[in-house]
């Protein structure tokens, strides 16, 4: 192995091995929460097993295949070429996009809310197809909507809550 191919070996092992660990971390610090009598068919221990479950299973395959001599290739991009100037106009618009989302989220909700955040930051990011983004960001929006509302039983703010919380004293 030449010197560069060790150095970037060695690297790579590194990098790897903290996401093992971070893995193992996940992991132990899962089968440490509480469980609560109220969850209905999926626990919220479920996210973070398959979270921490799938970066053990990659990064054990990472460290294989690089003890393996199979290395990443790197992008192209030499020490001292010059980059294009920074898109200050895109940065602000993602930034835009969060903290209207922050906004919106109590008073639209969290699908509309979204909808328009990943609406802003793939235009920001360079798709130009409005519809299309439209589709794809509502759609998004509705899954991860469901999926934690549904599968994960988490509260998600729906919106457009007109309902009347005042309180009612009763008389004993």
């Amino acid at each position: 192995m030449s010197s560069l191919a060790t150095k970037g070996a060695k690297g790579e092992l590194v990098f790897t091995s903290f996401l093992f660990a971070l893995s193992i971390v996940i992991l132990w610090d899962t089968t440490q929460l509480t469980e609560s009598a109220l969850t209905g068919s999926v626990s919220p221990k479920a996210f973070a097993f398959g979270v921490g479950g799938l970066l053990f299973a990659l990064s054990a395959f990472q460290i294989a295949q690089v003890l393996r001599g199979k290395l990443g290739e790197p992008e192209g991009i030499e020490g001292g070429e010059a980059t294009s100037k920074a898109n200050w106009k895109a940065l602000g618009l993602v930034v835009s996009a969060i903290v209207l989302h922050i906004v919106l989220l109590p008073f639209l909700g969290f699908m509309i809310a979204s909808t328009v955040l990943f609406f802003l930051v793939a235009f920001a990011l360079g798709e130009k197809r409005w519809l299309k983004l439209l589709i794809i960001s509502a759609a998004l929006s509705a899954i991860v909507y469901f999926g934690f509302t549904e599968a994960l039983q988490l509260d998600l703010p729906f919106g457009f809550d007109f309902t009347q919380t005042t309180p009612v004293e009763e008389e004993w």
